[in-house]
């Protein structure tokens, strides 16, 4: 179905926002650290890191699961899943959602994340399986390493009986657990989805994988100045950890319970490379076509276009297959908007990523702020639009734009606007 009917019944809206993040905890103190470019880039602890050419993370030192969940059953979950039910909590109580009066089957819920319980819980059962064989291993340890923990925690955790998947298309999971929950409440099979997407990646095995594809930052010298997305001095990512969940509900269900709406979800699009697992195409052509599905789907003319919240990771052909797209999809108007990125200051969350710009983007329509790209000192040729460098700034924004990039090249871009009844 197409977005953007005028039904108040298949219109799907944000009404909840929650963050888990090292730049802060909630959408208010998160936004806060967006806004004024306070990165949440710390040298990591908790494990040896000598051998690794990256030091530095966006890692979350002061969490305990035990809020979030009774602390026997956080004993048997990954940390991707912790992250998951916080944020959800927030969402919901952002949301002012009493989801227990939600009907069963109305209600569900979509979370994605690459690498599920890798760095973490898998870790662990792994190390307990090599040191002490089969009989060391719990009963359903299989079940909480995979994607799909998160999204059956969640389930249970709000007695939710409705539509329910895990998504895993690396970094646009995020984008893509949005997709699939707004079209559950398109077609009428739910009311309420809770959404988002979970990672928990730092650890000395996982950072020693992606150490092997090249693609961190080695600026371990300065740790709040090492992510550049756009820059010209950009060398890589800092990774990042965290979960972002929102609340979708069909715009009829929200104005009947009185709730305060962030954002109409109107266009979703998604294109895909084919070429290569982890090399980017930074021509922007697929970037493009899945910017030009999700106009033709907002019923949106680049010209309605007034912010980007880009992926821009400081990857360099990441950040210029960002920019090119924007060109080709937008023409001349891709240099009259702000196109920022946040990852500068929170570190790049693969999953969760798409998440913290969602809620960026809302924030940005809220309050007439759109957030800086930090770190940005060094005017690329190649990333020549407006990249709000450094500092935020005032703008009016009706509808926003929020792409993600996935390794194995997989583009997805999201519109949201301003709700008008």
């Amino acid at each position: 179905m197409p977005r953007g009917n005028g039904d108040l019944k298949t219109r799907v809206v944000i009404t909840g926002l929650g963050v888990v993040s090292s730049s802060g905890m909630g959408r208010e103190a998160f936004w806060d650290a967006v806004v004024e470019g306070r990165s949440g880039i710390r040298y990591i602890t908790g494990f040896d890191v000598k051998d690794l050419y990256c030091r530095i993370a966006g890692q979350i030192t002061d969490f305990d699961p035990g809020d979030y969940m009774q602390t026997s059953e956080a004993r048997r979950c990954g940390r991707f899943v912790h992250f998951a039910l916080a944020a959800a909590q927030m969402a919901v109580a952002d949301a002012e959602l009493d989801v227990s009066r939600v009907p069963a089957f109305r209600k569900g819920t979509v979370c994605g994340t690459s690498v599920a319980g890798s760095g973490n819980i898998t870790d662990e059962i792994y190390r307990r399986y090599f040191e002490s064989g089969p009989r060391a291993c719990g009963r359903l340890d299989h079940l909480e390493m995979a994607p799909h923990a998160a999204t059956s925690r969640l389930m249970i955790q709000y007695g939710m009986k409705g539509p329910s998947t895990s998504v895993a298309t690396g970094c646009c999971s995020g984008l893509e657990a949005i997709a699939f929950g707004a079209d559950a409440l398109r077609t009428d099979a739910a009311d309420v989805m809770l959404v988002g997407a979970s990672e928990a990646v730092i650890s000395a095995f996982g950072l020693s994988l992606l150490a092997r594809v090249d693609i961190m930052t080695r600026r371990n010298e300065e740790p709040t100045r090492a992510s550049r997305p756009y820059d010209a001095t950009r060398d890589g990512i800092v990774v990042s950890e965290g979960a972002g969940m929102v609340v979708l509900e069909t715009a009829e269900h929200a104005l009947n319970r009185g709730a305060r709406i962030f954002a109409e979800v109107t266009g979703y699009g998604c294109a895909t490379e084919g070429q290569h697992l982890a090399k980017a195409d930074p021509s922007g052509v697929e970037l493009a076509t899945a910017l030009r599905q999700a106009l033709v789907e907002a019923r949106a003319a680049p010209t309605d276009i007034d912010y980007v919240c880009a992926h821009g990771i400081a990857n360099r052909e990441y950040d210029m297959a960002d920019m090119r797209a924007l060109k080709l999809a937008l023409g001349e108007h891709a240099y009259s908007i702000p196109v920022s990125s946040i990852k500068g200051t929170t570190g790049q969350p693969f999953a969760a990523g798409g998440m913290w710009q969602v809620t960026a983007a809302c924030m940005a329509m809220q309050t007439g702020i759109v957030p800086p790209t930090i770190n940005y000192r060094y005017p690329d040729p190649e990333c020549d639009l407006d990249c709000v460098p450094n500092r935020a700034r005032p703008a009016r924004v009706d509808t926003a734009v929020v792409n993600s990039h996935s390794f194995g090249g997989t583009h997805s871009a999201l519109i949201i606007r301003r709700f008008a009844p």
